[in-house]
């Protein structure tokens, strides 16, 4: 028994729900232990029982109850209950996998279309098996966010990310990394923390590393973000919304958190030549970046015609297939050479 209106989204919801369960049942005794239903059972079963012996049948029926509400928690909590034989088999894989370095990031280009120049990167998981093969991040991403592993595979993307910049750094390519992390990332007490420490640990300047937010629909508490962000922030990390336009909540995060920048999300840009809508938009979110004073990146640009209508809408920071898809570290450094022979750190 779960009364609906108990029930939030958040994972203590389980917790929740008990103690709600919990205390109806404990109201629940309460009433039925009135003198008077002693009199009802009499007349229907013709039992006559004294008050203690009823307290006693209603509290053991309530503990029961109990016992049954947690062992249908408990056992929807057993992998074999919410995943495949398939997804199992990927879950029992995943730490190791990460371990052995499997899991690491391939680099998407951010291109200056004015210039040409690659002014930052995004690190997005790619699981790199032994025999060559490559798990689709569709396959495992939103299953380590199912199973309660996202941070550790956070964790290991963000270190592979920080390794990387330092490794760039000694071929004189200064770019800026970006690593996506969700609202729940932030509110976690040691994660701010773990980044700022790697860039120190590996020599990596602060300003090497930025951070896409994600998931901020999801935001129960803004001070906790908040205080996240301008962390980060004060440590001369840049931190961007990602996907601006979706959810309901984008603009009120927008005016509560103190970002440096927004990234378009790709389901407008993709329909920007044909959709007026999404091409309003656009436009509207350009307006607000641009009288707010936040940098502005667009992402999922496919063709050349989408990124020439980004530039007369006065974007010129575009990502997408339309320069080059996600590649490992090393052709990073032979894709931007091409392009920009000196380069500087660019924010």
């Amino acid at each position: 028994m779960v009364l609906p209106l108990l029930s939030p989204t958040r994972r203590d919801s389980g917790l929740l729900n008990l103690l709600a369960g919990g205390g109806v049942l404990a109201v629940l005794l309460a009433v039925l232990t009135w003198d008077g239903l002693r009199d009802v059972v009499a007349a229907l079963t013709g039992l006559s029982m004294a008050r203690g012996e009823m307290l006693s049948l209603l509290a053991l029926l309530a503990i029961a109850g109990l016992i049954a509400q947690l062992g249908r928690r408990i056992w929807t909590m057993i992998p074999h209950t919410r995943f495949s034989a398939e997804e199992r088999r990927i879950l029992r894989a995943l730490p190791q996998a990460l371990a052995r370095g499997e899991i690491q990031p391939h680099f998407q280009p951010v291109v200056d279309a004015d210039t040409g120049q690659v002014v930052a990167v995004e690190a997005l998981a790619r699981w790199i098996k032994a025999d060559g093969s490559i798990l689709p991040p569709g396959q495992f991403i939103g299953l380590a966010e199912r199973a309660g592993l996202i941070r550790l595979l956070t964790k290991g993307i963000m270190e592979h990310a920080v390794r990387t910049a330092a490794a760039w750094r000694t071929h004189d390519l200064d770019i800026p990394i970006s690593i996506n992390l969700s609202v729940e990332d932030l509110e976690a007490s040691d994660l701010v923390d773990h980044l700022i420490a790697l860039c120190d640990r590996h020599g990596v300047p602060h300003a090497a590393i930025r951070v896409e937010l994600t998931e901020t629909q999801s935001i129960v508490h803004f001070d906790v973000v908040d205080r996240a962000v301008a962390t980060l922030r004060q440590a001369g990390m840049a931190v961007y919304l990602d996907d601006f336009g979706t959810g309901y909540a984008s603009l009120s995060v927008l005016h509560r958190i103190p970002f440096t920048g927004i990234k378009l999300d790709q389901s407008f840009i993709r329909r920007l030549r044909d959709d007026p809508r999404a091409d309003a938009i656009v436009r509207a979110s350009v307006a607000i970046a641009r009288d707010l004073g936040l940098a502005l990146v667009a992402e999922g640009v496919e063709d050349s015609e989408t990124r020439d209508r980004l530039g007369q809408l006065g974007v010129s920071h575009i990502q997408g297939y339309v320069y080059a898809r996600a590649m490992p570290a090393h052709d990073i450094v032979d894709f931007a050479r091409q392009t920009q022979p000196a380069l500087t750190l660019s924010l």
